[in-house]
């Protein structure tokens, strides 16, 4: 068909008659990534998102998840690392993205999008492995993209980039007073 033809005028159209009006819409996603820390995240949100919702106990869970998830269990060790963390720190956690996020009180944020987060503040701020601050937000906006709805990814990325503007002052700060001394 000629590009000319198009807008289709209404006018064109009987108003009297029913019709149908369609849309095709293709959304193109790129793979999730296969690194052993990407599927270690990708695990670590669902089981987060299970003891977050239910009554069961992290280590049924997890032996349940890698049990059924082969992909999970060559990454075991880095999943008990993240899911601990998380859980071990989890008030300490949510304090701190209360502090950056006043205005969604954390146990009214969505389950996904909480998990995603204390994840990535356990990565970014407690953990004792250094992971590229980069990394941890690319990957935590990619899970919210991926399981979160339609606007989680942006707010993930705020959240995340109020904390990391934050800790890089504070790192400045402390650097100066280190060197001023």
């Amino acid at each position: 068909m000629l590009l000319e033809a198009y807008p289709i005028e209404l006018e064109n159209c009987d108003p009297d008659e029913d019709f149908i009006v369609s849309e095709t819409v293709v959304t193109i996603t790129a793979p999730l990534p296969t690194t052993d820390r990407s599927i270690a995240r990708r695990a670590s949100l669902q089981i987060l998102y299970e003891l977050d919702t239910t009554e069961h106990d992290a280590a049924s869970v997890l032996e349940v998840h890698f049990a059924e998830r082969p992909e999970a269990y060559a990454v075991r060790q880095v999943i008990r690392r993240l899911v601990g963390g998380v859980i071990a720190h989890r008030a300490a956690i949510d304090a701190i993205l209360q502090e950056y996020a006043p205005e969604f009180p954390i146990d009214q944020v969505a389950v996904v999008d909480r998990n995603i987060l204390r994840m990535a503040v356990f990565e970014h701020l407690l953990q004792t492995r250094e992971t590229p601050i980069p990394v941890i937000i690319n990957e935590a906006v990619r899970l919210a993209q991926v399981f979160g709805a339609d606007h989680s990814h942006s707010f993930v990325h705020g959240v995340l980039g109020a904390i990391t503007a934050e800790a890089k002052h504070k790192f400045a700060i402390a650097v100066e007073e280190v060197d001023g001394a």
